[in-house]
């Protein structure tokens, strides 16, 4: 009786129920051709909150650092990528530009229905100065076994070397890396891109460098605590990670200031909106909405549509010849809640994206 009582509160008050969500490999993640963006906010303040059951939100924050990442086919050709331990059969690139600085990389990795084995990184950043860093593993073990449950724990162990570049002087370096992982908590996250079930783990990352270098020599053990979070559908939606100690001290476990980086674009939401030319895809934010919803199409003069679940048109506009391909909804008072699809279609071609409207 004391059970049903609890569960009729909950339900009035409207506390959210969760179920323990298990979350399974997804294959078309993993193809060539898929592109993801994620947001990071350095010095972003965000409570975790406790273990067990939880509801994250990350769209209130709408600034930081952008970078895209393309899935991209092997290449004998791509720097470094004969150095992993393993030939990777998952390669993302990514490439950024900024006012200051550019970015540029690869990560490696190999993908399996059970598991992923991160294999190695390789990038350069250009500011005030130019440098170049490459780190692989010797050794390796799972980063994560599918499916992942609540409660479940492993240990991974990773020794590799690596090296950084700054004009005429190259440092190399050996590591051994140690990631304790405890999936602690359950729930959902909510994002730009859609709201999905997640799992949180809680990490404990210690690292072990050493170089012999005659006059940039270190050895050094950095600590840090982050979280991630992980769904079916984007696999690391979303980490937050905490102050690092170089001082042989362990940082606050429950920290609430670091970085944090989050999804907020994944073509593998929908194969049927991801086979198109890059000069025509369908980018909506937010998603959910509940006022109004920015369009872009990536095409000037393309023909925008908003339909119902029932194939009625409720919207339409076409992107400007100039400025920026990009065009706002705000749904009229008789428009209802619910799902919506977005089309766009320019020179023959045509995109499609699905959009969630709360008021």
């Amino acid at each position: 009786m004391k059970v049903i009582v609890i569960l009729m509160a909950a339900l009035t008050i409207g506390i959210p129920l969760f179920s323990q969500t298990t979350i399974s490999y997804h294959p078309e993640l993993y193809e060539v051709g898929v592109v993801f963006t994620n947001r990071t906010v350095d010095d972003a303040t965000f409570d975790p909150g406790e273990p067990g059951p939880g509801m994250w939100d990350f769209t209130p924050f709408t600034t930081g650092d952008e970078n895209n990442f393309t899935s991209v086919e092997y290449s004998p050709t791509i720097p470094h990528i004969s150095e992993c331990a393993v030939t990777p059969n998952y390669i993302l690139y990514y490439h950024t530009t900024t006012d200051t600085s550019e970015t540029e990389g690869w990560g490696f990795s190999y993908v399996e229905p059970s598991h992923i084995d991160p294999l190695g990184l390789y990038g350069n950043y250009e500011g005030s100065l130019s440098i170049e860093m490459w780190a692989f593993n010797s050794s390796y073990t799972p980063s994560n076994s599918f499916p992942v449950n609540y409660t479940d724990s492993w240990t991974t162990i990773t020794e590799g070397d690596g090296a950084f570049q700054s004009g005429m002087i190259t440092v190399d370096y050996d590591y051994q890396d140690t990631m304790y992982n405890y999936v602690d908590g359950y729930g959902e996250v909510i994002l730009p891109c859609g709201r999905f079930d997640a799992l949180r783990i809680k990490r404990r990352h210690t690292r072990h460098s050493h170089s012999d270098h005659p006059l940039f020599g270190f050895d050094k053990t950095e600590r840090e605590f982050s979280y991630a979070w992980i769904t079916t559908e984007l696999g690391i939606a979303a980490t937050f990670t905490g102050p690092k100690d170089t001082t042989g001290g362990m940082p606050d476990s429950n920290f609430t200031t670091g970085t944090l980086a989050f999804q907020i674009y994944n073509t593998a939401l929908g194969i049927e909106e991801n086979i198109l030319p890059t000069l025509l895809v369908v980018k909506v934010y937010p998603n959910p909405f509940n006022s109004s919803v920015t369009i872009s199409a990536g095409a000037s003069q393309a023909n925008v549509e908003i339909f119902d679940i029932l194939g009625n048109r409720v919207w339409s506009k076409i992107v400007p010849r100039s400025g920026p391909a990009k065009l706002v909804w705000q749904p009229d008072e008789n428009i209802s809640s619910g799902v919506y699809l977005v089309k766009a279609t320019a020179g023959g071609l045509t995109a499609s994206r699905k959009i969630v409207y709360l008021k």
